[in-house]
């Protein structure tokens, strides 16, 4: 058949239009896929839906293909992240970020020696990754964990840089073991950004730590390598430190009229008193040069110090070999405005991972801590005797002279005053400096023909120097009269300079040597570890001072009088050998049974009594895997637990089971003082391990794919053999000093709850979680005397009473007014109320018998920790925004209420005669007898809620960085201890501190940071 030629023209044009057409609904598809963070996913499976057509991402995560219909949709894929489904819509550059699968992220937890599933968890288990740790920037890593986990107690008692670590207590139990990377170690010397999860054993999965495991442990694991491109991270923030709240001192008229108040509530004249009507004005005029008005804590202190903190690592590798090596610095400054010294701290860190074989591999890590700590001669931290130079630094003296080169007097303590204490070029200083290194060889050889069996070998040594200088130096103090222009010499401090320094070193061997199995078959699944042991401890002191230098300006010993040199030296030891030995089984992870048995070994003991035995037994029912729930569609998880562990501890003095002898006494033969050798009392060759019996139960639970989450623990503890004299059921007439013997028993119970919820919506997520724990602690036997009298049994006997609880008075607000006394009823102070004045603490006579004294006493609280606390986390992504908070609080506890010496919180808040009110917050100032008796008027409720971090961030755009190498950017704003809710404000205390007004306060802290990844 033929057409003609414009026929067959027009056809073919026409069927080329058709074939163009065809053609150009097919593109090129290319982009990157990467997580929420932007770090790239290589990896990832990118398909073309419904086709084979198919795409893998690169290692900067990278992918194209071919092909594709411009109305085609992309599935994408990657493990540990939820899958997607992208419409193409006609681009032709897609860059898709995926969103984590939390069901199978948290799939792992970190236990004793290893790693399990969580759905395979049988112990009383809790951990938290790196992103939650880093969310705002700390100094210390244990504040950054409050509020985190269920069980885990977290206060911080002091704010001072460099000292400000909180004080970590899983379940009320005491300080907790901490293992960093399979060895024993200290997490608050580790910046967050190193750290890739903290988890706490609560129970009977403590058990495999043996020794010193009964407290519970932190298992701390550090960030390795991963197979993926290098990349390089940036983490750096500037934050400034405020104190939350403070006491400050009052001012020159309220300081004096308090002065002379309470010189005639003692009793004093008048016309005696220290000050007169007409001075106290001359200070509120603030006219007369010799009536001054100096706030000593506005001259001494700023009001926000700053910090910084900045590090940089790299991480990546192939599948032979992946690294990670980082680079940390922190400094952070004191609230001192001149010469307060700070803390720095400097962390090297490497970890390699080599794969030497297909079965054999081998790990390096090397890391190295230095940090310094520059302090004021005068002590700053929790109790500090700077605090009480401020509170006793009259404002009625200068803070400075016409001459420049005076130092004002200003009382202090006789330090002259806080400006003098405070200024380390003046009055000294007190620094330490420590270098700490760690070294980890880990090889693991994989049996080829033995399937899901490995043996590792473990050597880690880890070697620190610890040095420490006190220097002290003398400071003239003038008094200044300005009407003669004369100065004249007040006080001379400390003499002449001298100088005490002390230089330590330690170094601590371990050797592991492990058989681990771990296999499937088909529904069964085994594993199990046998390990060796092998602890080994020396540590060396030295110190040596000297006095009267011939110059402060030489701050070395041979500068110092000879002839007052005095010097000391100590060593210790330590070892220990242990056997462990633990086996799983789980039959379709369903029925879950974990045994642990570790026999442990210390040099502490003699023989005979060295070795503790630690066994520990714990089961698991994953119910919802059972058929008859399988068809419940909103159940996730459903798992019952129960164990039974127990735990040991030998921190007693080393060698007390052997008599020995002490040097330093002295006794006078003749007319010399001799030194000599002294029985250090009786031995114990019997003393032994303390031992902690952990029974627990509890139940995890999953509903509506994780809309819905939590779990539920109760447990008791019998802690057992604890180590005491009999100081008080033997009478002192026995004649020699008693030996430690496995005595006391303290029983411990309580409760550990957590709910939480998580969606991811497209762009949106959120993951809202609160946790609540409760401890209550006894003694479930204490020595002491048997009590004939009732009433001393009541208040005296220890034996099933709380540990921690105070005894002592009712009380009813203030004797406002002499009507008041005249008709109390009952003698208060059991002199018929002759000493009582008013204004003081109105104390209850309990038992109505007429007359208030020890038998008076009832349990007034449980004790200065708090045994509630809790935390909410809110996390909340949408697009590129993220936005993090911790509120956490604590009750159930109480704190010793004073003033502080002459504070402006005194001044508005107390008795006095033009302010008689029987409600004032605190009492007159001439305090009696009466008012010094422990009483709830002076100990109060101290519960809180605080918002303990919040932060706002912000990842910039894919499109505006794609022509720079910065892979991933986030700037944002943070802040810890913003906002605080408690009992306590109007005290002008900090819920968390314990020594009222003679620590270094709580800090708040506001941070800019940057993180960014090439």
């Amino acid at each position: 058949m033929c057409f003609p030629k414009t026929k067959f023209t027009l056809s073919l044009a026409f069927l080329l239009l058709f074939a163009a057409g065809a053609f150009a609904q097919s593109i090129s598809v290319k982009g990157t896929v990467a997580d929420a963070s932007g770090n790239p996913l290589p990896g990832a499976v990118v398909v073309v839906r419904g086709t084979s057509n198919a795409a893998i991402s690169t290692l900067d995560g990278k992918f194209e293909i071919e092909g594709v219909g411009v109305k085609s949709e992309l599935e994408v894929s990657y493990v540990g992240f939820i899958s997607q489904v992208i419409p193409v819509n006609g681009r032709a550059d897609i860059d898709i970020v995926m969103q984590e699968d939390k069901t199978v992220l948290e799939e792992v937890v970190v236990v004793g020696y290893g790693v399990q599933k969580v759905g395979t968890v049988t112990g009383s288990v809790a951990q938290i990754k790196s992103d939650k740790l880093t969310m705002a920037p700390v100094g210390n890593v244990n504040n950054a964990l409050a509020g985190r986990m269920p069980g885990l107690f977290v206060v911080q008692n002091c704010g001072l840089p460099g000292s400000d670590a909180a004080n970590l207590s899983i379940r009320g139990f005491g300080a907790p073991l901490v293992i960093v990377d399979g060895v024993e170690g200290q997490i608050d010397q580790l910046n967050p950004e190193q750290i890739e999860s903290v988890s706490i054993l609560k129970d009977g999965a403590a058990s495999i730590y043996g020794a010193r495991a009964g407290n519970g442990v932190i298992l701390v694991t550090t960030k390795r390598g991963v197979d993926q491109k290098p990349t390089i991270t940036y983490s750096g923030s500037f934050t400034l430190q405020g104190a939350t709240r403070f006491m400050k001192p009052a001012n020159s008229w309220q300081w004096a009229e308090m002065e002379r108040e309470a010189f005639m509530e003692g009793g004093g004249s008048s016309s005696a008193a220290p000050w007169t009507p007409e001075d106290i004005q001359k200070f509120k005029d603030g006219n007369d040069p010799n009536y001054p008005n100096t706030d000593w804590y506005d001259v001494v202190f700023r009001d926000w110090a700053p910090q910084h903190n900045h590090s940089v690592s790299l991480r990546g590798g192939t599948d032979r070999i992946s690294y990670y090596g980082y680079v940390g610095y922190l400094n952070q400054a004191t609230m001192i405005k001149k010469n307060g010294g700070g803390y720095t701290r400097f962390n090297l860190q490497s970890n390699v991972d080599i794969k030497v074989l297909d079965n054999l591999k081998l790990s390096v890590d090397l890391s190295y801590i230095n940090h310094n700590k520059d302090y004021t001669e005068r002590s700053m931290g929790d109790g500090g005797a700077l605090w009480q130079d401020l509170a006793t630094t009259k404002p009625y003296y200068p803070a400075s002279f016409p001459d420049k080169t005076k130092i004002p007097y200003a009382d202090g303590a006789g330090t002259g005053g806080v400006h003098v204490s405070t200024n380390r070029e003046i009055y000294g200083y007190c620094d330490s400096d420590t270098h700490t290194y760690f070294g980890t060889a880990v090889l693991t050889y994989d049996f080829k023909y033995i399937k899901g069996l490995n043996l590792k070998l473990t050597e880690n040594v880890i070697m620190s120097h610890y040095s420490y200088k006190d220097f002290t130096k003398p400071v003239d103090l003038y008094i200044y009269d300005s009407k003669s222009d004369t100065y004249t010499l007040k006080a001379q401090l400390n003499g002449s300079a001298q100088l005490w320094e002390v230089a330590q070193t330690n170094r601590t061997w371990t050797q592991q040597l492990s058989l681990n199995y771990d296999r499937d078959f088909g529904k069964h699944h085994v594993s199990g570890m046998a390990l060796w042991e092998l602890l080994d401890f020396r540590g060396e002191e030295y110190n040596a001072s000297r006095k009267n230098f011939i110059t402060s300006s030489i701050d070395y010993l041979f500068a110092g009088d000879a002839s007052t040199a005095t010097n000391h030296s100590s060593a210790q030891e330590l070892g220990r050998q242990s056997v462990v030995g633990r086996a799983n089984y789980a039959y379709d992870e369903k029925y879950l049974a974990e045994f642990i048995i570790r026999a442990d070994a210390s040099s502490r003991f003699a023989k005979g009594y060295r070795w503790g035995y630690f066994p520990s037994i714990s089961l698991g029912w994953v119910i919802s895997k059972e058929n008859f729930l399988k068809n419940v569609n909103m159940l996730d998880k459903l798992k019952i637990r129960a164990s039974y562990g127990l735990s040991g501890d030998d921190s007693v003095a080393s060698f007390a089971y052997l008599s020995g002898y002490g040097i330093g006494q002295y006794y006078q033969i003749g007319d010399d003082d001799d030194i000599c050798i002294y029985s250090t009392g009786m031995a114990n060759p019997t003393l032994s391990w303390e031992t902690m019996t952990v029974i627990n139960g509890g139940i995890d639970f999953s509903l509506f794919q994780r809309k819905l989450y939590g779990s539920v623990d109760i447990f008791s503890r019998l802690r057992e053999g604890i180590p005491g004299r009999r100081h008080i059921s033997v009478p002192s007439t026995f004649g020699v000093a008693l030996p430690l013997e496995n005595l006391n028993s303290i029983s411990t119970k309580g409760l550990d709850f957590s709910l939480g919820s998580s969606k991811g919506t497209g762009e949106f997520t959120y993951d809202i979680s609160a946790n609540l724990s409760w401890y209550e602690s006894r003694w479930a036997y204490y020595d002491e005397p048997e009590y004939d009298d009732p009433e001393q049994a009541r208040i005296y006997k220890k034996t099933g009473h709380k540990i921690g609880e105070l005894w002592g008075y009712k009380s009813d607000g203030l004797l406002a007014t002499p009507t008041d006394i005249i008709n109390l009823g009952y003698d208060m102070d059991e002199q018929n109320n002759r000493t009582l004045t008013p204004g003081g603490i109105k104390l209850i006579d309990n038992n109505d018998d007429g007359v208030v004294n020890w038998k008076d006493q009832v349990v007034i609280c449980d004790g200065n920790t708090p045994h509630w606390m809790y935390g909410i986390n809110l996390t909340f992504a949408y697009k590129g925004f993220d936005l993090s908070a911790v509120i956490q609080g604590a009750f159930g506890y109480s704190i010793w209420v004073n003033s502080g010496r002459y504070t402006d919180v005194l001044y508005e808040g107390r008795w006095s005669p033009s302010n008689m009110d029987p409600n004032a917050i605190f009492p007159h100032l001439a305090w009696t007898k009466t008012d010094n008796y422990v009483n709830d008027f002076n100990v109060r409720k101290a519960g809180y809620m605080r918002v303990k971090t919040f932060t706002i961030g912000y990842n910039l755009p894919k499109s505006l960085l794609a022509r720079t190498p910065i892979t991933n950017a986030r700037i944002y704003l943070a802040g810890n201890n913003l906002i605080t809710l408690d009992r306590l404000a109007k005290f002008g205390l900090d819920p968390e501190a314990i020594t009222v007004g003679r620590s270094y306060p709580q800090q708040k802290t506001i941070s800019i940071g940057l993180n960014v990844s090439f």
